[in-house]
């Protein structure tokens, strides 16, 4: 049987999403703009040359147990001693601030930030940023150094 499928319209973030707390919390040197590398989100650009160092943060939202998180792309994993894992979830972006609006680079040469944890609370780190370069973290460039530092992780990637 040949059925006609139909994707459902996928919703494209536009600047009049973003609540007012984030747009007035944006640093001096970057603006929100379409994402280059996700067409249907905002990303972070650079509007003058970034050096490397730069630290932005920290990553705010809510948090919860990761049975509570209904999607992974607005938030990051933390383990707190008396807790356990527990996600910084922005997916609302009323919870979040302007560090959620960057994205995953597609490859490890598009990548100029990347994650740091200091006290249980994400940081991004800036490598060098170009005018109007878009901000971006790469996942496989994390996910190494996580395999790399976590023995248990590296297994099961291995296996």
């Amino acid at each position: 049987m040949n059925q006609s499928t139909t994707d459902a319209p996928v919703a494209v973030e536009t600047l009049d999403d973003v609540p007012e707390h984030v747009l007035r919390g944006l640093p001096e040197d970057v603006r929100l703009f379409p994402s280059a590398v996700d067409k249907t989100r905002l990303g972070v650009w650079a509007t003058k040359s970034i050096l490397k160092g730069k630290k932005f943060g920290p990553f705010v939202g809510d948090k919860k147990k990761r049975s509570q998180v209904k999607s992974n792309v607005y938030m990051w994993e933390v383990y707190y001693p008396n807790l356990g894992w527990m996600c910084v979830d922005a997916t609302d972006p009323e919870k979040g601030n302007w560090l959620r609006y960057i994205n995953w680079a597609r490859s490890g040469k598009e990548q100029n930030l990347f994650p740091l944890e200091i006290n249980r609370t994400i940081y991004y780190k800036s490598l060098k940023v170009s005018l109007a370069e878009q901000l971006l973290l790469c996942y496989l460039l994390l996910l190494i150094l996580l395999i790399l530092l976590d023995k248990e992780l590296f297994s099961y990637y291995l296996y």
